[in-house]
């Protein structure tokens, strides 16, 4: 199979099976060389960051509906011809016509010529509109996403998010304090340096972190600097006991257990089996054995522990995810205003379990990588109005253009001591 029909049936299936991009791709392209594993991770990639620019740009050729796999076969057509420079636009045209002969019985074979080669004559459509659309189109970000962020955080903020999203992401690990430091790391291998947001994090300048001498052998994880900032506001101390609601794949859970010098307990849940899993092979993989994955419902867990069990407790909370497009860009293709639905409420029984298994004087840090106050800051707000004994101590945003990092949302409560 030819590199281009193979990003085609990618994008398929992400984009309409709904499967998630970094894992398939991951799976799907192993067999290729290392030119087509680019090739094809540009077309993917690139075709969701900017799908709706790319849809914009032929959407008015057509004055019927057009089967959603062809639509998408037109937006990575149209992605080779404006963002990579050195594909030839006779490949992309004749490749794009033999996947639809194989599609639909030929029928939209002859419409997809003809539309691929009146856009090579006409050029780009000029965007047009009010300040929030043109916004929308140039950086593909749903017009209600764009409108909630000019509403939530101002018109500047809400363009930087949109451009920034545009960028790729900051190659950042966490260093195993456990066994080593970033200056030891740094200094038996140059490609990594200081980050600027975690006292644990470091940057990488050389291709796959995945692939370091520093990773297989558990010196490092990959974990994006923002992120890291959630165990730190924890805090958690060793030999205390701590509950990590929403553990996998386990990242900040490791990070927490490394705070804590390895000693201690830290009961790390999720609802998910095969996620749990992952939790064990990241704490074995770094040495770690104070942590005891579970796989059980987190809402539940007042039913299994006494309240106010534990020193410290952390949500990190299923969320929308609108503060890593710029990692996961099949968010952006995927999003809806109601996904919201079942999140809020989940986040808040989350929250009120969360806080009955806090011991008085203890610590409950609630934490979202999306960038949405209903989530967030209004989330806090309608916790703090249920529960007389809750004291706010910080909340903190980080935009993901101030680091380059991803966008998170994280809070730090104390439950008041009895009287």
């Amino acid at each position: 199979m030819k590199a281009r029909e193979k990003a085609y049936n990618c994008l398929c299936d992400i984009v309409l099976g709904k499967s998630y991009s970094n894992l398939y791709l991951r799976k799907e392209i192993n067999d290729f060389s290392s030119a087509d594993k680019g090739l094809i991770t540009n077309i993917v990639y690139g075709t969701m960051q900017n799908y709706l620019y790319l849809r914009y740009q032929w959407e008015t050729y057509v004055q019927s509906d057009i089967a959603a796999d062809m639509a998408l076969l037109m937006d990575m057509s149209i992605y080779q011809f404006l963002f990579m420079d050195k594909v030839p636009e006779y490949a992309v045209v004749n490749e794009a016509v033999e996947i639809a002969a194989k599609k639909h019985k030929g029928k939209y074979k002859a419409m997809i010529n003809a539309m691929l080669r009146r856009f090579l004559r006409e050029g780009k459509r000029p965007i047009l509109g009010d300040a929030l659309f043109q916004l929308s189109i140039k950086t593909s970000h749903p017009l209600w996403v764009v409108k909630m962020w000019e509403k939530q955080y101002g018109y500047e903020i809400a363009e930087r998010i949109c451009l920034d999203d545009q960028g790729a992401p900051a190659l950042a690990a966490r260093v195993n304090t456990c066994v080593t430091s970033r200056d030891e790391i740094i200094a038996a291998n140059p490609d990594f340096e200081k980050g600027c947001l975690s006292e644990d994090a470091l940057l990488y300048h050389g291709g796959n972190i995945a692939d370091t001498k520093e990773y297989l052998t558990g010196r490092v994880s990959i974990q994006d600097e923002a992120s890291q900032c959630v165990a730190l506001l924890v805090d958690p101390q060793p030999d205390e006991s701590i509950l990590d609601m929403c553990a996998a794949p386990g990242t900040k859970t490791c990070h927490m257990a490394q705070l804590m010098k390895n000693e201690g307990e830290i009961i790390a849940l999720d609802i998910h089996e095969h996620r749990v899993e992952l939790i064990s092979n990241a704490a074995a993989r770094l040495g770690l054995s104070i942590i005891q994955p579970w796989c059980f419902d987190a809402c539940e867990i007042n039913h299994e522990y006494d309240e106010e069990s534990f020193d410290r407790v952390l949500v990190d909370a299923p969320c929308s995810g609108y503060g890593v497009m710029k990692r996961k860009n099949d968010i952006k293709v995927h999003m809806q205003p109601e996904d919201m639905d079942t999140l809020l409420p989940l986040q808040a029984k989350l929250l009120d379990t969360a806080f009955k298994m806090v011991k008085p004087g203890g610590v409950l840090v609630y934490s979202t990588c999306t960038l949405n106050k209903k989530e967030n800051e209004k989330q806090i707000e309608k916790f703090l109005g249920l529960h007389d004994n809750a004291q706010l101590i910080s909340q903190r945003t980080i935009f993901p253009y101030e680091y380059n990092t991803d966008g998170f949302y994280m809070a730090k409560l104390v439950k008041a001591e009895k009287a």
